[in-house]
């Protein structure tokens, strides 16, 4: 059970209210209706995994959704971005995050089962060639290596995605690894 358990959106009061109902309007935006490409509600209809995280602080929850926003519009390509994700998830083993974003890029046919798997288990997939094989590096560099990222990888994923979806995939890689740290704090299960 999470530290903070999933509270229907009745019991929670009027601040926290509004970011349960901001959150159903933009997860069934971003996502579907709940169990379509991944369980982001209880039976009770209280978010599950990281959403109890900004429940907990209203001003947080919608700035931090603002930025998240904001980084989904800067334009990478999907397969590196999601590969840029779940390898974070896997890094961090964050059994949540890895379990929904894990489904939702496979059940999308955005990677196939057994990359999701050796990003989950920290590894780099066989498969990946050019811009995701690249950023994979970058982010595993800068997960695992104190210091600057090497002048080679940087020149490397610019020249394989551009200027402007390299700085995407860096805020995507640390706005991730905030979400995988909080998860992990709260100790959040992996869906039923």
């Amino acid at each position: 059970m999470s530290r903070i358990p999933p509270t229907p959106r009745h019991e929670l009061d009027a601040e926290q209210q509004k970011v349960h109902d901001h959150f159903a309007a933009f997860t069934s935006r971003a996502y579907g209706a709940n169990g379509e490409t991944f369980t982001y509600q209880d039976d009770r209809g209280a978010f599950i995994g990281g959403f109890p995280l900004y429940v907990q602080h209203p001003r947080i929850a919608f700035a931090h959704n603002q930025l998240a926003v904001a980084i989904s519009r800067i334009a990478i390509p999907e397969r590196v971005r999601n590969i840029v994700t779940l390898a974070v998830a896997g890094h961090f083993q964050a059994a949540s995050e890895m379990s929904s974003q894990g489904k939702r890029y496979v059940k999308k046919g955005i990677l196939t089962a057994e990359e999701a798997q050796a990003l989950m288990a920290g590894n780099k997939p066989d498969s990946p060639a050019g811009a995701c094989s690249v950023a994979y590096d970058v982010t595993a560099h800068l997960l695992s290596t104190p210091g600057p990222l090497p002048d080679e990888l940087w020149d490397e994923c610019i020249e394989a995605v551009g200027e402007e979806a390299f700085f995407g995939l860096l805020h995507a890689l640390a706005f991730y690894a905030w979400l995988c740290v909080g998860v992990n704090a709260l100790d959040v299960p992996v869906p039923a």
